[in-house]
C-alpha cells in the first residue's frame, strides 16, 4: 500500500488531521488498533472554546451541557461556585464523539482501517514505511503519530525517551435514568470538583451527562513529593464515593465496581517532529496539566499538523528542518499556555486548604480560577492576574488577623 500520509491513531488528533489533509487533496490512510466505534478512558468534559475553533462539531454529538461548576476544598469547608446562563462545559461519550470525527475524515476522502496497529516505522531518504502488526507495510511521504500517551510512533522515532510527566486517572461511567439525574443535578447539570481528595495530589470529579454520570480521581505524578508515601488511588476512589454519597451529590445506588484507568501527559515533549514524522495530541504530550483535558489540544495540533504536512508535500520538503515549522506554530498557539499551566499544576502536590479559603472570599477571583480549570481562558492571560490577586488577599488576610490579635490583647 502507498499513501502520501499515514496517520497512526484515530482519536480526535488523528481524525482531525485526516479530515483537513483530505480536504486539502492529500491521499491519507488513517489506522487505529481498535475496532470502531470504540470507547476510550476519559472523563468526557469538553471546554466550550472548542466549538469556536471547530464549528463543525454538531450539538447532537453532545450528551449535555453544564451551566455550573462547584469546587470544594479537601476539608469541604470552603467552596467555589460558578453558575452562568451560558454553557461552561460540554459533556460527551467518547465512543460516539470519536466515531463522528472518524466519519468526518472518511467523508472528506481519507481511507480508514481499524483493528490494525503500527508495530514499527522505517525512515529513509526516499520514504517512510509503517509496519503493521499483520506483517503488511504501508509506504508514505510522512507519518503522523497520534497514537496516545504510550505512542509507539514517538518511541520508534526516538522522540520519546521516557515518560515521567503524567497524570494517573481512574474512573467509572455509571448509567442512570434521566429522572434520577434530574433529581440530583437538575437541568443545569453542575460539575463537582473536589481538591486533594484523601490528601492526594490531584482532584476528584463528578460529570453528569444525559443518562450517565462520570466519577473519577486524578493524581498528578510530577507534583508528588518523592519523600512522601504514595497513596493507593483505588482506596482514594472508594473514599471519594463515600464522601459523594454522604453529601447527597450522587445516589446511594451507585456502587464501587471495576474501574477504568488512563494516563494523561502533563508536559509537551521537547521535540515533536523528525524526518518524515510529526506527533499530535497525547503522543506529543499535549494536555492541560492542571485539569487533564486534552481533546481541545489534540484537535488543535491535528489541524496544525495538517497545514504543515500539506505544505511539506506540495514543496517536497519532508525533512526535519522543514517540519520544525509545526513545533513553532503549536508553541505559539498553545505551547506557552501549557508551560504556564504546568508551573501552576505543581500546586496539586501541596495543601490547598488555605488557598481555597482565600479564593472563596473573592467572587471575581473564584470565577477566574474556575474559568482557568474549565479551559475558558488562556493561562498566560489569567496567571499573572490571579497571582497578584492572591498575593493581595494574603496581605489583607494577615492584616486582619494581626488586628484581631491586637484587639483580643
Amino acid at each position: 500500500m502507498k499513501y502520501e500520509v499515514v496517520i497512526v491513531g484515530a482519536g480526535p488528533a488523528g481524525s482531525t488531521a485526516a479530515k483537513f489533509l483530505s480536504e486539502n487533496g492529500v491521499n491519507v490512510l488513517l489506522i487505529d488498533k481498535s475496532k470502531f466505534p470504540r470507547d476510550k478512558p476519559c472523563g468526557g468534559g469538553l471546554p466550550i472554546r472548542i466549538f469556536k475553533r471547530f464549528n463543525y462539531i454538531k450539538e447532537d454529538w453532545i450528551e449535555s451541557f453544564s451551566y455550573a461548576v462547584n469546587t470544594y476544598s479537601s476539608s469541604l469547608k470552603y467552596k467555589l461556585d460558578l453558575q452562568r446562563d451560558e454553557h461552561l462545559v460540554a459533556m460527551i461519550l467518547r465512543k460516539k464523539f470519536d466515531n463522528e470525527l472518524v466519519n468526518l475524515a472518511i467523508n472528506s476522502g481519507a481511507t480508514f482501517i481499524d483493528g490494525k496497529s503500527a508495530a514499527d516505522i522505517e525512515i529513509s531518504n526516499s520514504a517512510a514505511k509503517t509496519l503493521l502488526d499483520d506483517g503488511t507495510s504501508v509506504e508514505s511521504e510522512i507519518v503522523i503519530g497520534a497514537d496516545g500517551v504510550w505512542s509507539n510512533i514517538a518511541k520508534k522515532s526516538g522522540l520519546r525517551k521516557n515518560l515521567r510527566n503524567i497524570c494517573i486517572c481512574i474512573f467509572e461511567e455509571y448509567s442512570l435514568s434521566n429522572k434520577i439525574l434530574n433529581s440530583f443535578f437538575g437541568e443545569k447539570r453542575p460539575c463537582h470538583l473536589h481538591i486533594n481528595v484523601n490528601r492526594s495530589a490531584g482532584y476528584g470529579w463528578v460529570f453528569p451527562k444525559k443518562e450517565h454520570v462520570n466519577i473519577g480521581i486524578s493524581e498528578f505524578q510530577h507534583a508528588i513529593d518523592p519523600l512522601k508515601r504514595t497513596r493507593n488511588i483505588k482506596n482514594t476512589y472508594k473514599a471519594y464515593i463515600k464522601i459523594l454519597k454522604e453529601k447527597k451529590i450522587i445516589p446511594d445506588s451507585i456502587s464501587f465496581r471495576g474501574l477504568k484507568g488512563a494516563a494523561i501527559p502533563t508536559c509537551p515533549l521537547e521535540k515533536t517532529y523528525a524526518d518524515r514524522v510529526i506527533l499530535c495530541g497525547d503522543a506529543a504530550g499535549f494536555a492541560n496539566p492542571v485539569s487533564g483535558e486534552g481533546i481541545y489540544y489534540a484537535m488543535s495540533s491535528g489541524k496544525i499538523a495538517a497545514e504543515v504536512v500539506t505544505e511539506a508535500i506540495e514543496k517536497n520538503k519532508t525533512n526535519e528542518k522543514f517540519l520544525s515549522k509545526y513545533q513553532r506554530i503549536w508553541n505559539k498557539d498553545f505551547g506557552r499556555d501549557l508551560k504556564a499551566l504546568y508551573r501552576i499544576s505543581m500546586f496539586w502536590g501541596k495543601s490547598n486548604e488555605k488557598l481555597l479559603r482565600l479564593i472563596s472570599k473573592d467572587k471575581k477571583l473564584s470565577e477566574s480560577v474556575i474559568d482557568a480549570i474549565t479551559g475558558q481562558t488562556d493561562a498566560r492571560k489569567f496567571r499573572r492576574k490571579i497571582l497578584i490577586r492572591i498575593f493581595y488577599l494574603k496581605l489583607i488576610d494577615k492584616f486582619v488577623k494581626k488586628q484581631s490579635i491586637n484587639v483580643d490583647n
